[in-house]
This record gives C-alpha cells, sequence and structure tokens, in this order.
C-alpha cells in the first residue's frame, strides 16, 4: 500500500513525523538519548511506562522461546525483555547524571551482565525491577488526587443460576487467589463482560487487574513467586476461554501515586467486582497521560495498518479473536486519545457520532459476531497440560482447533473484508486524535 513508510516495525504517514516522541517512544529514546536530545521529565515518564510493560510481561511469564516450551522446567526472561532492561539502564545513567539517585539501580545492572548479556536471570531480572521501582517512586511528580470507585466482593450468587457451571472457574480463581495471590497484591479485580454479567459464552474473556503492593515490588524474592501464582492462574482462565489472548493487567501500588490513566482507566473501577473480600484501595493520584493515549491509539492504527500492508489475512483462531477484540476496543482507545475516559461497553455510542454511517458498520459487524459467537471450545487432553504450562497449553489448543474446526467459517467472518474496513475507519479517527491534539 502507498503513503506509508515503516520505522522501528510501524508504519507511519508523511506528516506524522512530529508525533515520534508520543507514538513511538522507544524508537525515540533509543535515537535521541545517546545525543544527549531527551529532556528529563519525558525520561522520568519513560522509566514509569517501561517499568510498567516489563512488570506485566515478567509477571505474566515473559519467557523466552525455550522457557515457553519447557516451563516449569526453565523460567528464563525473554531476550525482549533483557533488550527493555537495558534500554531502563540507560534511563538510569542519563537521570542519575541530571540530579536523580539511580545508583542502586545500575549497580545492580551492572553487577549481574557480562557482555553478552547471559548473566541476566529471572533472579537477578527481577531485584532490578525492584531497585529501579524504589528509586523512581521518590521523585515525585505533578498529579491530582482522585477517589477510586469501592469495589464490592465477587459473588456468583448475584449470577444466573443456569450459569454457575460455566462460572464455577471463577470461583476457584476467587479462592486460588485468596490462598495464593493475598499476600503479594493490595487489589484484584475482576472487570469486563464477567464482571458486569452481559458476558457471551465461549467469546468473554477473563478480564484481571492484579494492584502488586509494594512490599512485593521491593522484594526481588517476592516478585518471583507472584510470577509463579500468575502464571498457574491463567489455567483459570482458559477453563472459561479457551482463545483467551491475553493474562492479567499489572500494575503497582506506587503506579496508584502517579497514575496513568491507560495502564487501567479509574472510571472501569466503577463496574469492578474484588476478588478479596476488603477493597483497600481507595484513591490514585492522576497525572497527565495525554502521550501515553496516544500512543496506545497508534498502536492500535499501526496493527490495522500493518494487517492490511502486509496482506495478513490468513489468520488462525488465536489471531482472528484478537482481531475481533481489538475491533471492539478501539472506540474506548479512540475516546481515551480525545481525552475522554469511559467504559468500554458505553463506548461504541458515545464515539460513532464522529463517522459516518457506513465507516461504522465495521464496529456493528465485531459486535454481532461477538454476539452470535459459535463456540469453539477446549481440546479436553490437551487441557490436562494447563496446569502446568498454560501458554503453551493455550497455543497448542489452539493450533489443535485449526485442525479440526474453521472458525472462521463457523463465524462467518471474512478477515480480508473486515481488516480492510476497521482501515478505513481507524485512518479518518487517527486524524481527528492528531488534529484535537494538535490544537491544544
Amino acid at each position: 500500500m502507498e503513503g506509508y513508510k515503516k520505522v522501528y516495525n510501524f508504519y507511519i504517514k508523511d506528516g506524522e513525523e512530529d508525533l515520534i516522541r508520543h507514538i513511538m517512544p522507544e524508537y525515540f529514546v533509543d535515537v535521541n538519548l545517546i545525543r544527549n536530545n531527551v529532556d528529563i521529565s519525558y525520561a522520568v515518564k519513560f522509566l514509569q511506562n517501561e517499568l510498567n510493560l516489563i512488570l506485566n510481561s515478567f509477571l505474566n511469564g515473559g519467557f523466552s522461546y525455550k522457557g515457553f516450551i519447557f516451563h516449569p522446567f526453565v523460567k528464563d526472561v525473554s531476550k525482549e525483555n533483557i533488550s527493555r532492561i537495558k534500554r531502563l539502564a540507560d534511563i538510569a545513567v542519563f537521570l542519575n547524571n541530571n540530579g536523580y539517585d539511580f545508583s542502586a539501580s545500575i549497580k545492580r545492572y551492572s553487577s549481574n551482565l557480562d557482555s553478552n548479556l547471559n548473566s541476566l536471570n529471572s533472579k537477578n531480572f527481577a531485584l532490578i525491577l525492584s531497585e529501579l521501582y524504589k528509586e523512581i517512586s521518590l521523585i515525585k511528580a505533578k498529579a491530582s488526587s482522585i477517589k477510586k470507585a469501592k469495589c464490592r466482593e465477587l459473588d456468583l450468587s448475584e449470577y444466573k443460576k443456569t450459569d454457575l457451571g460455566y462460572l464455577r472457574p471463577l470461583n476457584e480463581l476467587k479462592d486460588y487467589a485468596n490462598k495464593n495471590l493475598r499476600r503479594y497484591l493490595a487489589g484484584f479485580y475482576l472487570h469486563g463482560s464477567l464482571a458486569t454479567k452481559d458476558y457471551v459464552k465461549g467469546w468473554s474473556d477473563v478480564d484481571t487487574l492484579c494492584i502488586v503492593s509494594k512490599e512485593s515490588i521491593e522484594d526481588g524474592k517476592a516478585l518471583l513467586e507472584l510470577r509463579d501464582y500468575l502464571y498457574k492462574m491463567r489455567h483459570f482462565f482458559y477453563k472459561i476461554d479457551p482463545l483467551q489472548h491475553h493474562g492479567s493487567i499489572i500494575i503497582s501500588e506506587y503506579d496508584m501515586e502517579n497514575y496513568c490513566n491507560p495502564y487501567f482507566s479509574i472510571p472501569v473501577f466503577k463496574y469492578a467486582k474484588s476478588f478479596f473480600k476488603v477493597d483497600s484501595i481507595v484513591s490514585a493520584k492522576v497525572r497527565d497521560y495525554s502521550s501515553e493515549a496516544l500512543a496506545r491509539a497508534f498502536w492500535l492504527v499501526n496493527y490495522f495498518r500493518k494487517l492490511n500492508i502486509e496482506k495478513r489475512f490468513d489468520l488462525g483462531s488465536y489471531d482472528t479473536k484478537t482481531l475481533l477484540h481489538s475491533i471492539t476496543l478501539f472506540p474506548t482507545i479512540y475516546l481515551q486519545a480525545k481525552g475522554t475516559l469511559v467504559y468500554k461497553k458505553f463506548s461504541f455510542d458515545i464515539a460513532k457520532k464522529d463517522f459516518k454511517k457506513e465507516s461504522w458498520e465495521v464496529i456493528g459487524e465485531a459486535s454481532s459476531i461477538r454476539s452470535n459467537w459459535k463456540n469453539s471450545g477446549g481440546i479436553p487432553l490437551i487441557g490436562l497440560f494447563s496446569r502446568t504450562n498454560p501458554l503453551f497449553y493455550y497455543q497448542l489448543n489452539s493450533r489443535v482447533l485449526d485442525l479440526f474446526k474453521d472458525i472462521k467459517n463457523e463465524n462467518k467472518i471474512d478477515i480480508k473484508d473486515i481488516a480492510e474496513k476497521i482501515l478505513r475507519l481507524s485512518e479518518p479517527a487517527w486524524s481527528n486524535i492528531i488534529k484535537i491534539r494538535r490544537s491544544l
């Protein structure tokens, strides 16, 4: 497709170069840090955002391919996460040279790393994360205090009795969390359609949020233990949705004191349920999130561009569902990038006012597929392995399903058609976002 150029695995158009510091922060830092062309406030925000991304990846598994296949015998760290922590070490040195104290994390990183990155194992990685969080928490940013909605405890007696068999894994997850996760987490929540009871069997996945306590963040050993428990926890997710495409959203208790809404929008707490009896998180100090919202919107826009430019239309069941979830999430992300925070189910009616009826039809089409989704199910014998290595089971299950079932035909999904339609919607949406942000 004409009109796009590839930069750092992203496709951008002419005129988007001046947005790179917002929409491609890793690339911006890689190019400009060595030139000392990154300002201090940008570096601090980048450090917090990258720490959040790394914490999410690491605690949800974050293994190499070898670890992914041979878990629990191999519990290593992916090359991507090692590269990310190296970038953060460079940022820490930069900040340390500009009036902030990151000496402990720099020392920890340097003492546990050889020239080939071979010595950075899971234990060392967790210790470096801990040091970075402790040091960045000492930097006080401009933030406004906001009250968070109190979440009631998840109670399945409030759900349809006919669905209790289907929902049983949520009770199992609740018991698991109170037995194994309570000591590490300041809060643990169910959100999304399973929390608001408008779920679709076979389609709806298990959306959870973990808030890691300060005590756990500061203890590398605790982070490793939590990583094991959170990885095993995914077994319950797949009992609800064998094609679940994500783990838990994870933020730290430190992040609540310098909160960035794109991590997990504060208004969503109003519709969430707590796995713990008492919801002890009562407030957050919220900072500006405009750059992060732009980056998140562009990530989706680029995903839709990539599918079309690279003609990635031959998707399996796993990637097909990822595409459909991304389409139904797009209105929320679009509004967030414009500065409006809203719960996903309410985003459709608000966002569609900005678009022509024919452009918006792809959202309706994806929503219709969701509502009428034909259950793909799981392969029972393969499911036996999900307790030991959930992600490997997940991928194996989706591959076997692709061999014996045609998910796309069963649900009447034309990938090429729907990918082209969402591109035709997302491009003007992105233009709207850019126009608004440039006028501020």
